[in-house]
C-alpha cells in the first residue's frame, strides 16, 4: 500500500495525465516525456508506473524516459502539465522489487479517476447531424432540469467547460459537445459542412440526442456567433441566451481587435489547402503559447495539434469568425445577456457592445478585465453573472462561488 502522501501524488499524476488524453490522441505520434531522474533503476521504475497509469487512462502515446531535457513545443506543454519532478518525488522511490505492487496501485487510482473525472459525462454515443457529423457529446445534471446548452470556443475540448458544467448542472440539466469534424474518426471531413448554417444546427441535433425541447444557449468566443445563429434560426427552442466574450464580424460598423483580424487573415489562408495549413501551423502555435497559462495551454492546443487538424479547425472556424452577424440580430427577439470586459485584447469589447445594442431584448454587462481564456477559469464574478441571469430567467440557481 502506498502512504497517503504516495496515494495523492498518484492521483494527482493521474488526474493531470487524464487531462492530457485529447491532445495526446490528437497528435497521433510518439510524445518523449522525461522524469526527471537520472537514468538507472529509480527513472526505470518511475516510467513503469507512468506507463501503467497512461495504459489504464488510454492516453496513447506517451513514452517516459530518464532525464529532464524535453524537445518540441507539445512535449514541453505535455510535461508541464503533468509535473513529474514534484510529483515523483513525493511518490518517493521505487525499489524493484516493489515495482509490480506499485503499478498495480498505480492503475487502480488511475481507474478512481477516471471514474470520477470529467469524463464520466460523457455519453456513450455520439449525436449525429443532419449531414452525419459524429458530436462528442457531454451532459450533466438531471434530464428534466431547466436545460442549458454550452456552445463552447470551436475545436476545444469539452473538458475547457467543466468549471461552468459543474457550476450549472447544480439545478440545471447541461450539455455541451465537440466541434464537428475535429474530434473522434471522421473519415469523410471533406464531405461535411462547415459553415455556420450547419454548426448551428448541431446545436439542435444535440438537443434532440439529449431529449431537450427547449434551452437556455450560452456562446462562448466564436461559440457565441452560433448561439446567435441557432436562436435566429430556431427561436421556438432557444428561450433565451447569453454571450460570452465574443468575436464579431460587424463589416464597417464595428472595428475588431489586431488578434482578431490577424486570425481571420491566417486562417484564410490556412483553409486553402493542406499544404498552406501545414505551413503556417507553427505560427499559430507560437502566438497561442504566448497568451496562455500552463494550466490550460494542453487543451486549448488541441486543434493545433498536426497540420491535419488545424487545417479541419480553419475550415471550421473560418465561417465562424466571417461571418456578418449584423443580419441576425433584429431577429433574435429572446431575451439575451451579452458579456465582455475592459481590457479584453483578443475579441474588441466594441463588438458586444454593439451587438447588445441591436439585439430587442439584451442586457449588456462589462466586467474591468477579463478575456476568451479566463473566461473558461471563470475568474472574477463570470459565474455569479450567469446564476443571476437564469435565475431571473425563471430557472433558479444556487450561488456562486
Amino acid at each position: 500500500m502506498l502512504s497517503d502522501e504516495a496515494g495523492m501524488a498518484m492521483t494527482d499524476i493521474a488526474r493531470a495525465m487524464l487531462s492530457l488524453r485529447p491532445l495526446a490522441r490528437a497528435r497521433g505520434a510518439a510524445s518523449r516525456l522525461p522524469t526527471g531522474l537520472p537514468a538507472g533503476e529509480a527513472a526505470e521504475s518511475a516510467a513503469a508506473v507512468l506507463a501503467a497509469v497512461a495504459d489504464e487512462l488510454d492516453v496513447p502515446g506517451l513514452d517516459f524516459g530518464p532525464g529532464s531535457d524535453v524537445e518540441g513545443v507539445f512535449e514541453r506543454v505535455m510535461a508541464g502539465h503533468l509535473d513529474l519532478t514534484g510529483r515523483l518525488a513525493a511518490l518517493g522511490p521505487v525499489a524493484a522489487g516493489d515495482r509490480a505492487a506499485v503499478v498495480t496501485e498505480a492503475r487502480k487510482a488511475a481507474a478512481k479517476v477516471a471514474a470520477e473525472s470529467f469524463g464520466r459525462h460523457r455519453r456513450p454515443t455520439d449525436a449525429l447531424s443532419a449531414d452525419g457529423a459524429a458530436l462528442p457529446v457531454y451532459e450533466a445534471g438531471e434530464p428534466g432540469r431547466p436545460a442549458v446548452v454550452l456552445a463552447s470556443a470551436c475545436g476545444m475540448p469539452a473538458e475547457l467547460c467543466e468549471p461552468w458544467i459543474e457550476l450549472l448542472s447544480r439545478d440545471h440539466h447541461v450539455v455541451t459537445w465537440e466541434s464537428r469534424g475535429l474530434f473522434g474518426a471522421v473519415p469523410e471531413f471533406d464531405a461535411l459542412g462547415h459553415d455556420t448554417d450547419a454548426q448551428a444546427a448541431d446545436v439542435f441535433a444535440v438537443m434532440d440526442h439529449c431529449g431537450i425541447d427547449s434551452a437556455h444557449v450560452m456562446g462562448f468566443c466564436g461559440g457565441s456567433v452560433i448561439a446567435l445563429a441557432a436562436a435566429a434560426a430556431r427561436p421556438e427552442r432557444v428561450s433565451s441566451l447569453s454571450l460570452w466574450h465574443g468575436a464579431y464580424e460587424l463589416g464597417e460598423d464595428c472595428p475588431k481587435a489586431d488578434h482578431h483580424r490577424n486570425m481571420q487573415a491566417l486562417m484564410a489562408m490556412a483553409a486553402s489547402d493542406r499544404d498552406t495549413a501545414a505551413g503556417v501551423q507553427s505560427v499559430f502555435v507560437q502566438t497561442m503559447l504566448s497568451s496562455l497559462s500552463a494550466g490550460m495551454a494542453h487543451l486549448v492546443l488541441h486543434p493545433y495539434a498536426t497540420p491535419e487538424l488545424f487545417y479541419r479547425y480553419c475550415r471550421v472556424n473560418g465561417p465562424i469568425t466571417d461571418i456578418d452577424v449584423r443580419g441576425m440580430l433584429a431577429g433574435v427577439t429572446q431575451p439575451a445577456l451579452v458579456v465582455t470586459s475592459e481590457d479584453d485584447s483578443t475579441a474588441d469589447p466594441a463588438g458586444s457592445r454593439w451587438v447588445a445594442a441591436r439585439l430587442p431584448a439584451a442586457e449588456l454587462r462589462v466586467e474591468p478585465h477579463g478575456d476568451h481564456i479566463s473566461l473558461f477559469t471563470m475568474n472574477g464574478a463570470v459565474g455569479a453573472l450567469a446564476v443571476d441571469f437564469l435565475a431571473r430567467m425563471g430557472s433558479p440557481l444556487p450561488a456562486a462561488g
